[in-house]
């Protein structure tokens, strides 16, 4: 049974003027550890960010509540991939014992254009 679902969509140019504007001030408010390494690293950083940033708020939108409420922060929260490319959250073990308990399955599809990306949560 479907509890929560959460959908996000971004403009990539206002995550190149972030970075313009921030350097990496931003992203290291919004990555976690792994995910700054992968950043840090990155052909097209604002592509990476836009990506990472409505994952993360789409999987808020689904819990209900948002980013930085409820112990939701994004630092503690990893988007990986599986040997597929599938995106798939991991998670601090703060939010695994307070939120992600709660769900059996948290499902992420992410997509992009050259100038947008989507994301889109469902929690069950």
């Amino acid at each position: 049974m479907i509890k929560g679902i959460g959908i996000d969509l971004t403009d990539k140019h206002r995550f190149e003027i972030l970075i313009e504007k921030y350097g990496n001030k931003f992203a290291s408010k919004l990555l976690s550890s792994k995910e700054f390494s992968e950043y840090d690293n990155s052909n097209n950083k604002a592509s990476f960010l836009s990506k990472r940033f409505a994952a993360k708020e789409a999987l808020s939108k689904a819990f209900g509540y948002g980013l930085y409420r409820h112990g939701i922060y994004p630092k503690q929260i990893t988007i990986e991939h599986d040997s597929y490319g599938k995106p798939f959250f991991s998670f601090s073990k703060m939010i695994l014992d307070n939120t992600v308990s709660k769900y059996k399955n948290i499902q992420l599809s992410l997509s992009d254009s050259d100038d947008q990306t989507i994301a889109f949560v469902t929690l069950e």
